[in-house]
């Protein structure tokens, strides 16, 4: 990463152009000129309230074309999952609650700045727009992005309310149309639906009951998707996957119902994952006994306790590159049972009028070390049939962690994780290889 002043900014880049241009050519060296111009140096020094430290805001990164990383094998065979929102379309109850016509984009479309060099809005790149997931064209197009990354699945979250569905139609779409090419699974948001988005986390739209007849309507439910072929499967054994299995009432109870009646549907065996709370407490080293993995969920869970900067504008702030930093400590115990996850920026400012969580301090080459351990991490630990990692996420765009190309950076994001997965250098420009990779207009 290039750290000029605008003093020297002129001479230095003068300097690199030459050399540049010995190694690249010229049409590489403009390549390297555009990412230069166009990186975000905007940071600022700032009081911390708590520590009355010196405290820096940014979001560093810079823009970036697309890239095909198709021609690169994976040979560590690592399957990496994303987690999708497909809360990107109008439905009855949204409309009811949050007015005519909101989606996630609303949340997006509203967001603003907070503090000095707080990155917001967020705005999709021109390239996929608003997009309307109730058009399954847009699915198809996502991908055949995903894949031409390297990325393995699909994660959706399935909003079930003891057999009442939100958010379905992407899914069903899904399902329906098999020219979607890419690999998927279900994770059950089982969590009550609260107007947390207006701060009022205590009321509650719709509840989540945990009938008795749950489980058994569940899997009925869930199992026209298991069946399909893209379906993820472990050993034959499709995956499913509970995001907060402490919310259970009786979680022994529940997974022990969930492989029984899957068996007795006719889906047989299966592996059940678990996302993995911050801490490691007594409820959560009890539920090991009866799941087969759990699933790192940052920002929930970063592998250590967050990296606190302080507040502002009725804010919580954490640190970017020192929670990067903790995640990937060289001592880190290793959990033969915990499937690694690396984030973006998270900020969900757009959701929240106060209360919201930024993890400052950004910086793209973070990222790329966090997916680079993850998968180096990965591919040591598990053998090939059960080698996974997750990314959160592919598309949450009012919580600040997408992969999909934003205007500002363009496809830097999911081009950087690529570079990670493939194991190329993050100064490693493979655009300059055009004989394996093109730069996509």
């Amino acid at each position: 990463m290039w750290q000029a002043s605008n003093k020297f900014k002129a001479t230095e880049l003068f300097i690199k152009g030459i050399r540049s241009l010995k190694k690249d050519g010229l049409k590489g060296t403009l390549v390297k000129i555009k990412r230069y111009l166009t990186r975000d140096e905007a940071v600022v020094q700032t009081e911390s309230l708590e520590k009355n430290e010196p405290l820096v805001h940014g979001y560093i990164s810079f823009y970036q074309d697309n890239l095909d990383f198709s021609n690169y094998p994976n040979d560590r065979e690592i399957k990496t999952l994303v987690f999708y929102l497909p809360q990107f379309h109008t439905f009855p109850e949204n409309d009811e609650w949050w007015g005519t016509g909101f989606t996630e984009w609303t949340n997006t479309k509203k967001a603003e700045p907070r503090f000095k060099n707080h990155y917001q809005p967020r705005i999709p790149h021109d390239d996929i727009g608003y997009y309307d997931l109730s058009e399954y064209k847009v699915l198809i197009e996502q991908a055949k992005l995903a894949k031409e990354h390297g990325i393995y699945g699909f994660c959706f979250y399935y909003y079930w309310f003891s057999g009442k569905r939100l958010m379905e139609k992407p899914i069903d779409l899904f399902l329906e149309h098999k020219e979607i090419d890419i690999k998927f699974c279900l994770c059950w948001a089982n969590e009550n639906w609260t107007r947390t988005w207006d701060g009022l986390e205590n009321d509650v739209l719709i509840e989540q009951k945990y009938q008795e007849d749950d489980v058994l309507n569940y899997v009925r439910d869930i199992k026209k998707y298991v069946s399909d072929d893209r379906y993820i499967r472990i050993y034959g054994k499709p995956v499913f996957i509970i995001y907060n299995a402490l919310a259970l009432p009786d979680a022994a109870k529940f997974f022990k119902e969930l492989r029984f009646y899957a068996k007795e549907e006719g889906i047989g065996d299966i592996f059940i994952w678990i996302c993995k709370e911050a801490t490691h407490d007594a409820r959560e080293n009890e539920l090991r006994k009866y799941v087969d993995k759990m699933v790192e969920f940052p920002p929930r869970y970063t592998g250590s306790e967050p990296i606190f900067l302080g507040t502002i504008d009725d804010g919580y702030l954490v640190d970017y590159k020192k929670a990067v930093n903790e995640h990937i400590k060289k001592d880190e115990v290793i959990e033969k049972d915990v499937y690694k996850t690396a984030m973006l920026g998270w900020d969900n400012s757009a959701r929240r009028r106060d209360s919201y969580v930024v993890f400052d301090n950004f910086d793209v080459k973070s990222f790329y070390d966090w997916v680079s351990y993850n998968a180096s991490y990965t591919s040591q630990i598990f053998g090939p049939e059960e080698r996974f990692m997750f990314i959160n996420a592919w598309n949450e765009w009012a919580e600040g962690t997408y992969l999909e190309p934003d205007e500002k950076y363009g496809y830097t994001s999911i081009n950087t994780f690529s570079r990670a997965l493939f194991e190329l250098g993050f100064d490693e420009n493979p655009e300059y290889r055009l004989e394996d990779i093109q730069i996509m207009e």
